[in-house]
């Protein structure tokens, strides 16, 4: 596969990357009146630093109490980095890692070391987290901190996830992404991630994504509300649901679950349910000059391009697509959840293949369905396209897709080691199943570049 050009984009940008880590329209529903008053406060934005582990995109704070310390010749001997990646080590004292429960925490404590640095023997508390990649021999888990940390250059926090990658065979897709709409597209409150190796009670336990947990906080989405749009079908519990009338199925995370007085609780629902109603009319039955009142539009462009290009299912409005309201509007975002993207779910025969429409097709989704159609959006998404690919950063992608894996090059033979069922899995692509790991490279790297011809075709001025 030949080099991508990268020329257009700024030095910095590509030193972060590759160190690491018109429509006619029909009477509207009636309105329903509201006053939504919310702050329109905006974090402030610094440069990207040039280091190994930092590519945290346009936005960077990095705040709260400093952990970090260089590491006794002891400590280093007790808790080694094997590999050129920072190395997690969870101690959960005489609980075996087969305990941990999903959805209920264990405490233990955790060491986080690179470079001869690192956070020592501090509290933690670590629970299973989501549906089906909980199956997998190698988890998925949410850590509870004691108190905020910036781990590893990131945002502070006190929540944080461990992404497994056990269910995609390049290990670079959740990464890859999430990164795409970082550092590429620079979408606000985009979640930060760093590659890890994992131990638990001292063994190792696979190559894992971290990021900090989506949440609402001037040090991850600093906004007013954060929601989650998700099909029905998958709720249990739908006593926070918001459904507007096009049926666009929506969760309400925060604040509403941490809100206790029923009064208070109410007139937050009612204040997002009219302003979700407002919205879903306008994006359904008018032009951008009245949905815009109510919807960031750069946001919602932003978003269907990432999703779009990696024609991920889940982003058609099936499971963690997040939105948050900020200012009175609504904005898309942060993205989120790409282990079976680009062309890896067998069971989505709709996006296994690079050509076609996905996002904007689903079921799920009418607003793509209906703002894509419509004159006003479908020209910023091919003049937002062609800004793109001609200032180079769909390229740098691409080039990032090749560069990346000797970066983690170390790890991925580690993480082989510990987990061979992972290139023999057929669960996801069956009889399109690929069993080494340059085949899967080769697969990865060629559907993109043949879903990137295909887009460019249909978007690009």
């Amino acid at each position: 596969m030949k080099k991508h050009s990268t020329k257009n984009l700024p030095a910095l940008l590509l030193a972060a990357l590759f160190l690491l880590p018109a429509c006619q329209t029909a009477s509207p529903p009636a309105e329903e009146e509201t006053e939504v008053v919310m702050q329109d406060a905006a974090p402030e934005t610094f440069p990207v630093p040039e280091t190994a582990v930092d590519t945290s995109g346009p936005r960077v704070i990095v705040d709260g109490k400093k952990l970090t310390r260089p590491l006794t010749e002891e400590e280093m001997a007790q808790y080694p980095q094997e590999t050129n990646l920072p190395a997690l080590y969870i101690d959960l004292g005489k609980k075996n890692p087969s305990s941990i429960q999903h959805g209920v925490y264990t405490d233990g404590r955790y060491t986080l070391v690179y470079n001869g640095e690192g956070i020592v023997d501090m509290p933690l508390q670590i629970k299973g987290r989501a549906n089906y990649s909980w199956s997998f021999p190698q988890k998925p888990f949410t850590l509870k901190l004691e108190e905020d940390a910036p781990l590893l250059g990131m945002n502070s926090g006190k929540k944080w996830v461990l992404i497994t990658t056990f269910s995609d065979k390049t290990l670079l897709r959740n990464y890859i992404t999430l990164n795409l709409a970082s550092d590429l597209v620079g979408m606000e409150y985009s979640v930060q991630t760093r590659y890890v190796d994992v131990y638990l009670n001292g063994k190792y336990n696979g190559l894992y994504v971290l990021s900090q947990k989506i949440g609402l906080g001037d040090q991850q989405v600093a906004a007013d509300a954060l929601f989650e749009i998700e099909a029905q079908y998958r709720h249990s519990d739908c006593s926070n649901c918001i459904v507007t009338p096009s049926g666009t199925h929506i969760m309400f995370i925060e604040p509403i679950t941490d809100v206790t007085d029923s009064a208070e609780r109410e007139k937050l629902m009612s204040t997002y349910r009219q302003l979700l109603v407002k919205a879903d009319n306008a994006i359904m039955y008018r032009g951008m000059e009245d949905y815009s009142r109510f919807i960031d539009v750069d946001s919602f462009v932003d978003w269907y391009i990432v999703n779009e290009l990696v024609k991920n299912y889940d982003s058609g409005f099936t499971t963690s697509c997040y939105m948050y309201a900020k200012g009175g509007k609504l904005h898309m975002g942060p993205c989120w959840d790409y282990d079976t993207c680009m062309g890896n779910q067998m069971g989505a025969a709709e996006c296994l293949y690079p050509e076609g429409f996905h996002v904007s097709e689903s079921k799920y989704s009418p607003w793509y369905h209906r703002l894509v159609r419509e004159e006003g959006f479908s020209k910023a998404l091919r003049d937002r396209w062609t800004e793109l690919y001609d200032s180079g950063k769909i390229a740098a992608f691409q080039q990032y897709i090749e560069d990346l894996p000797a970066t983690i090059s170390e790890s991925q033979k580690l993480d082989k080691k510990k987990w061979p069922q992972k290139l023999k899995m057929s669960d996801l692509r069956g009889w399109m199943s690929l069993f080494t790991y340059e085949e899967e490279l080769d697969y990865l790297k060629n559907w993109v570049d043949t879903r990137v011809n295909w887009l460019n075709g249909e978007w690009h001025n």
